[in-house]
């Protein structure tokens, strides 16, 4: 039995995944920032010695909480998979939303990150969430695609520095996936086309975690796809066509 932090762990991929671990004997500790939402997701799961941390990664005193909790509880995994978005064009945006994001998104990663990483040992692993669109340019939640295009770099770099030591580091890259991400970021539950379902995409990030062998993995046969033939097409074409797909909001 392994023991496995999850943060986002409350809803949607961070769930899925803890589902499907927790059915192979492992003990889950799930991190959100809403303590009914925990509570519902712990009653959840199959098996028994699981347990969760509320805690708020947007803010300081949150990202503070964990990696205190990392310091003085071992993991052998570490799913870093909380963030959010915010739909709308840059402008119209409030700044101090999506400086809230930026916090979320890339502080609380590097954060948590570095305290699980100094005390790892080998056969360990680190799974960053990213997304495909910080592969990219998505008009309309430029902040969250840059956000994630920074775990995609982290991510590489942390695979590299930490492979000698026999601890495995993984950027995971869901597409668009049919949860309350969507609604709870301004958009429709529909904002995407051809949507993986939360347990698709857990199923690829727990395959991807037993097999250890990329540094950045894509989830999902039409993303890969797209992924690979938008490197053949010149970037302003690729950002006029992902601008195509722009939430509502944004268009």
């Amino acid at each position: 039995m392994k023991k496995i932090l999850i943060t986002g762990g409350s809803e949607g991929i961070g769930l899925a995944a803890a589902h499907l671990l927790a059915a192979e004997g492992h003990a889950l500790t799930l991190v959100a920032r809403n303590p009914g939402k925990l509570q519902a997701a712990l009653a959840s799961l199959p098996g028994s010695g699981h347990s969760t941390l509320p805690a708020d990664l947007s803010t300081p005193d949150g990202m503070a909480l964990v990696a205190r909790y990392i310091d003085e509880n071992r993991y052998d995994v570490f799913i870093n998979n909380a963030g959010a978005a915010a739909y709308g064009r840059f402008t119209e945006l409030a700044l101090e939303r999506q400086l809230e994001l930026m916090h979320l998104n890339m502080d609380a990663v590097v954060v948590l990150a570095h305290h699980y990483l100094r005390q790892a040992r080998p056969g360990d692993a680190l799974v960053n969430t990213a997304s495909t669109t910080g592969l990219m340019s998505l008009p309309g939640i430029g902040v969250y695609t840059a956000t994630k295009a920074f775990v995609n770099i982290l991510s590489e770099t942390l695979w590299w520095e930490m492979k000698d030591r026999g601890i495995y580091v993984m950027g995971f890259n869901p597409g668009g996936t049919s949860s309350a991400f969507h609604t709870a970021s301004g958009g429709s539950k529909d904002a995407f086309a051809a949507m993986q379902t939360p347990e698709a995409v857990a199923q690829e990030l727990v395959r991807a975690l037993r097999r250890r062998t990329q540094p950045r993995v894509i989830s999902g046969g039409l993303n890969r796809l797209f992924v690979f033939f938008a490197r053949f097409l010149p970037r302003k074409a690729v950002i006029n066509l992902m601008g195509r797909f722009a939430p509502a909001q944004a268009s």
